[in-house]
This record gives C-alpha cells, sequence and structure tokens, in this order.
C-alpha cells in the first residue's frame, strides 16, 4: 500500500506541515511511505515554504540506522516533484493560460467573456486565484494534466502490483483549494478509471477558521473573509448535490474565527501561525490511511468534548505516540543538544557523559543528518507553540508554560515532567540517569541514529 497526500492551496499547505509532524513522531499506519504532493500557483507562499524546510530537513536524517521495531521514523516522505506544482507558470494570466487569442470574437470567446470579468481575466496568478475559485477551476482542468507528473507516478506504482490511498486537503471558502478539490478528485478519477479497484480517494474540506482585516490593498481581486460563509455554504450544497467523488470525506472548521495577524495576499509575506485545525485535518489524513481500501463510503464530522477548550481526550487514540515523540524533542532540544554543542566548542568533556561515549565518540555531530535533526526538533518545538497559544481558546495538549520564552524553551526544567498535562516522574534528570545506565546491546553499534533511537525509548512513561 501506498499513501499520497495532496495539498491544495495555501491551508493545504498548512495541513501539511501537521501531517509531516504527525508522519515523523509515527503516527502514519505501518510502515508505509507517504508521498507528498503540492499544487499551488503561489509558489513564493510563506506557509508553503516553512513546510518544505521541514520535510527537507527530514529527508536528510529520515534514513539513519535507528533499529527495528520502532516507531520512530518508521514512515519515509518522499516528495513528487515538481514541488509545489504551479499550474500557471510565472506571470500569466487567465487570458494566457486559457489562449483567449485563439477564441477572439467567435461563440467560444464570447461566452468566456461573459463568464469571466475583464479583472479576473488579466490578473496575474502569481499569488494564487485569489479567492476566485471559477479562475482556479479553469486552469486547473487545463493544466494538471500537462505540468503534474502525479497520475503517471501513481500508475506506475499501481502497474507494480501496488494499492494507493489519495488524500486531498484544501478549503472550500478561498481560491485554490475550493477550485482544486473537486478538480483534481475528479481529473485523478477520469484518468485512473482503469485502476478503480486499486484506489481510493479521501479529503478533508476545511471550513472557516480564520478571518483577516485588509489593509491598504489597492488590487481588489483578492480573497475577502467576509465571503466565507457564503462561499462554504455554495461549496457544500454543491457537494450535497453533485456525484460523491470521495470515498472518505471528512469536515473540519471552527466556529471562532482565528484573526490573522498581518494579512497578505500571498507570496513569502504569508506567513500565518499553525491552527489546531489544521492538525484536526491532518488526523483525518492518518485515519483515512488506516481505514481498509474496500470501506464504505463515508462523511465525518470531526468534533471535540466542550466548546471552547481542546484536550487530550479529542484526539484518537494515537496520542500516547505523539506524546512520547514531543518528550524525545523537548529532551534533545533542552538536555542534549547543549551538551552536542558545548562538546563541539570545547566547553565540556566527554567523559563525563556516558552516553556520548557509547554512541557518539568518534561520530561527526556537526554532520548533515545531526545539524538537520536539530533545525527540524526547533521547527517541531515551534510548531507546538503555535498550536499551544491559539488565542481565546484553551488548549491542553503540552503544557503551554514551556512556552513563555521564543524560541520555545524550559522556564523552569521541572516543567518537563508534566509536559503532557499529567505529572509523571520522567524528569529531565531521570532521562539523563536512563542514558547512563548499562544496558545490553551491541558496543559495536554506534551513531547518532542508534542514540537517537534509544533517547526516544528512555522517553516512555
Amino acid at each position: 500500500m501506498s499513501f499520497y497526500f495532496i495539498s491544495i492551496g495555501g491551508t493545504g499547505a498548512k495541513v501539511m506541515e501537521s501531517l509531516t509532524h504527525l508522519c515523523i513522531a509515527g503516527l502514519l499506519p505501518e510502515n508505509e511511505r507517504l508521498f507528498i504532493s503540492a499544487i499551488d500557483p503561489d509558489v513564493g507562499n510563506g506557509n508553503l515554504e516553512r513546510t518544505a524546510t521541514a520535510l527537507n530537513n527530514f529527508n536528510v536524517f529520515q534514513n539513519l540506522s535507528v533499529g527495528n521495531d520502532t516507531a520512530l521514523f518508521k514512515n519515509k516522505i518522499s516528495i513528487v516533484r515538481p514541488f509545489p506544482f504551479n499550474p500557471t507558470g510565472h506571470d500569466k494570466t487567465l487570458d494566457d493560460l486559457i489562449e483567449f487569442y485563439h477564441h477572439n470574437n467567435t461563440p467560444v470567446g464570447r461566452l468566456y467573456e461573459v463568464l469571466y470579468t475583464k479583472k479576473e481575466r488579466e490578473t496575474t496568478l502569481n499569488e494564487g486565484f485569489r479567492g476566485h475559485p471559477s479562475i482556479g477551476a479553469a486552469v486547473l482542468a487545463k493544466k494538471f494534466d500537462e505540468g503534474s507528473k502525479l497520475t503517471s507516478q501513481i500508475e506506475k506504482i499501481i502497474g507494480e502490483g501496488d494499492s494507493v490511498k489519495i488524500f486531498l486537503a484544501g478549503s472550500v471558502f478561498g481560491g485554490t483549494g475550493a477550485a482544486g478539490l473537486p478538480t483534481i478528485a475528479r481529473l485523478l478519477r477520469n484518468n485512473l478509471a482503469d485502476y478503480a479497484d486499486r484506489i481510493s480517494i479521501g479529503a478533508v474540506l476545511i471550513l472557516p477558521y480564520f478571518s483577516f482585516t485588509p489593509i491598504d490593498i489597492n488590487d481588489e481581486l483578492f480573497a475577502r473573509s467576509e465571503n466565507f460563509l457564503p462561499n462554504t455554504k455554495a461549496a457544500l450544497k454543491y457537494y450535497s448535490e453533485k456525484e460523491n467523488l470521495f470515498d472518505a470525506t471528512y469536515f473540519v472548521g471552527d466556529s471562532v474565527m482565528t484573526a490573522v495577524k498581518e494579512f497578505s495576499v500571498g507570496s513569502a509575506n504569508q506567513r500565518n501561525e499553525a491552527h489546531i485545525v489544521e492538525l484536526y485535518a491532518a488526523l483525518a489524513a492518518i485515519d483515512f490511511f488506516a481505514r481498509p481500501i474496500k470501506s464504505p463510503k463515508i462523511f465525518k464530522y470531526i468534533c471535540r468534548h466542550e466548546q471552547n477548550k481542546f484536550s487530550w481526550s479529542d484526539f484518537p487514540a494515537q496520542s500516547d505516540i505523539f506524546i512520547q515523540f514531543a518528550r524525545f524533542i523537548f529532551a534533545y532540544v533542552h538536555l542534549i543538544k547543549p551538551v552536542l554543542a558545548d562538546l563541539v566548542s570545547g566547553n565540556a568533556k566527554a567523559y563525563k557523559y556516558p552516553w556520548f561515549v557509547d554512541f557518539l565518540d568518534g561520530i561527526d555531530v556537526t554532520a548533515p543528518d545531526v545539524v538537520n535533526f536539530n533545525f527540524y526538533a526547533e521547527a517541531f518545538a515551534a510548531w507546538l507553540k503555535q498550536i499551544e497559544t491559539l488565542n481565546g481558546r484553551e488548549v491542553f495538549l503540552i503544557n503551554p508554560a514551556m512556552f513563555e520564552s521564543n524560541p520555545a524553551r524550559l522556564i523552569d526544567k521541572k516543567l518537563f515532567a508534566a509536559l503532557d498535562g499529567n505529572k509523571t516522574a520522567l524528569t529531565l534528570h531521570e532521562i539523563f540517569y536512563r542514558l547512563t545506565e548499562p544496558f545490553k546491546y551491541d558496543s559495536t553499534v554506534k551513531g547518532f541514529g542508534k542514540f537517537l533511537r534509544r533517547l526516544y525509548d528512555v522517553c516512555a512513561i
């Protein structure tokens, strides 16, 4: 079985960020490889860039030898190229992409001029479809098969005897996601019709959960948050009346609109903080990948126990895996990483750290896999901080007192014992003690991956 995740637009990219962290934490079922594809004309989108950085970090260290029978890095990630797939090219308008010059003064051309305003036709699409799904649907229907290699890659995998689960994520209230969810699903259904018994397609339809106030925008063609609810109503009516494209459909949104701090039409300035709705959407992908491929079609609405509170009781059984991974990351950031830095600089002596002698003596701790893991660990902590500090809501996943500084640092190391809100005996001191305990292992086996596996294991309760 192979898993494919396709993010569509900026909201889809943010779901991909959460799914990347869940995948690295080991929440995907079995040991399957996850193929990640992104579709977005706004290739410079800051949200997409942040996700791509985490993916590229993982690509460097995901093949570390960590031993068998472990959740650590058990799911590998492959990026489908081009990443992201840009269906519009550079400095192109809708007129350019539709090749309107071929249809000018024809019945088709006149119909096109009726369907699209002059502004819609002549605005460059470098920063996305600007909250206009009618533009996106036209572009994607024409350009997806021409430029994306996704269909041919899936056909190759099926031809080798594998089955494939495909999951799409995007918003229904904006431009790119609203256009791409039904269009891409239909194109995949049509292109892979000969393999219908070997594929399953699911999607998370993300409903409104944020708002913004545009300031000093001269270009009037952009998404407007006051249109989110009417757009959503129209989209859901469409999905209720049209042919069901998905084998599993998940609906995730929020009754409270989180205000975006800084509005941006798109590009690198669009760097919105992670939101718990995106984490729920990523968990929907995990749920879909765990379903048998020949399951009855389902619709799922994701809910929580209390209106303005999020806690572990709102999450699936895999929460224990996620909590152990969070302990592992924070133990590395606060206990291990500073020691490695001191050893490299000569400010510490290796003999004081038996775990270093056992696993890392003679290992280059400035190697790319170590450096990229360092970057990733900090990125994971920063992502969790953004999830936990949701304005106006109570989030009780990781102790919020851990995030009182930036980047996320332990203000008081005693907090580590209650990282997930439950008091335990697993302090940083206890982890250090466990790392120095003798244990049965092949003394000839060293390496950064083996050490990470050991650290992950001692972070279990």
